[in-house]
Formats: C-alpha cells, sequence, structure tokens
C-alpha cells in the first residue's frame, strides 16, 4: 500500500464525514442534548430499544403522530404508531402479522447487526380513533449504541374502506 498503510487501516477509513463515536462524542462535548439535537432535524425520528419500545421521538415525529412524549415514551412501536393489531388480545409484536412487519423486521435486524437500512418500503395498517388507515412508508434505521433511530422518510396516507391484508407494525 502507498506510504506504508495497511490493508486493514484503508477499509476503516472513512472518506466523509465523521464515525457515528465520534459524532457522539462532538455532541456530548459541544453540551447538545440528545431531545434538542433530534428536534433540530426536518424529519421523524423515533428512538427504539432493543425490546421494541419507543424511548422518545423528536417533534416531527410526535406531530405526524398527534401526541405528546408521554404518549410515546415506553411503549412498543404498534401502540405509539396505532398499529391495528396491536390492540390484539396477544398485544403488540406477538400477533401473527407481527413476523411479518416490514418495520418491525428492519428495526430489529439493525439492532442485532448493527447494519443501517436506507429507505425500506414499508406499509402500516393503523386504527385511528378517526379511521382505519393504511399508511405507505419509506422509513431508515441507524443504530446507535443501544437504541435504533428509526427515521421517516416519507409518509403517503390512505383511508381504508375495508380491512386489508397489509402488514401492521410492531417492534
Amino acid at each position: 500500500m502507498p506510504g506504508g498503510e495497511s490493508k486493514a487501516a484503508s477499509e476503516n477509513m472513512i472518506t466523509h464525514g465523521i464515525c457515528g463515536n465520534c459524532r457522539d462524542n462532538v455532541l456530548f462535548q459541544m453540551g447538545v442534548e440528545l431531545e434538542a439535537y433530534l428536534d433540530s432535524l426536518d424529519v421523524p425520528i423515533v428512538l427504539v430499544n432493543q425490546g421494541g419500545k419507543v424511548v422518545t421521538a423528536n417533534n416531527r415525529a410526535r406531530s405526524m403522530l398527534r401526541k405528546d412524549l408521554s404518549d410515546i415514551e415506553g411503549y412498543r412501536g404498534g401502540e405509539v404508531f396505532e398499529c391495528a393489531y396491536a390492540r390484539l388480545p396477544e398485544g403488540c409484536g406477538n400477533t401473527q402479522h407481527c413476523s411479518g412487519c416490514t418495520i418491525r423486521k428492519t428495526v430489529m435486524k439493525t439492532h442485532g447487526t448493527g447494519k443501517g437500512f436506507r429507505k425500506v418500503q414499508a406499509t402500516l395498517n393503523r386504527n385511528t380513533p378517526e379511521n382505519p388507515e393504511q399508511m405507505n412508508l419509506l422509513i431508515s434505521t441507524e443504530r446507535l449504541a443501544n437504541v435504533v433511530l428509526l427515521r421517516i422518510d416519507k409518509v403517503e396516507a390512505k383511508k381504508k374502506h375495508s380491512e386489508s391484508s397489509g402488514r401492521g407494525f410492531a417492534l
């Protein structure tokens, strides 16, 4: 390798931006609180722990969900997003629908492998107080220490006239 650089060193080299650990260290040293940082982002962000419970969500996500932080923190993802299947007797994350949920699988795979995903197509069947609706989403994930950052890149909601066989949202 040129200049005595090893192959391993060149494979770990970052060519743009900074690594996650350095970013977190810089934010910590600058005194930026996590909530303030998340609220500065212009897309809905939800942080999910390894158990599938929501740790926090930024202002954009709370606005999209029409919920206060107290209605989000500590609740399972399907409960927060009002998944149609989360209210079944088995509960969020335990129904037959949950195993096929793209959102759940993507978040849990990111927790397990550390690999982030970008703009994954997912469908969420919601049972909101207003009316049932189906949401087509594009989601991205990234693991930050022991939580996964779930970013909602795009939302397209359609009111449902009858129950469909689409996948719900359960973490």
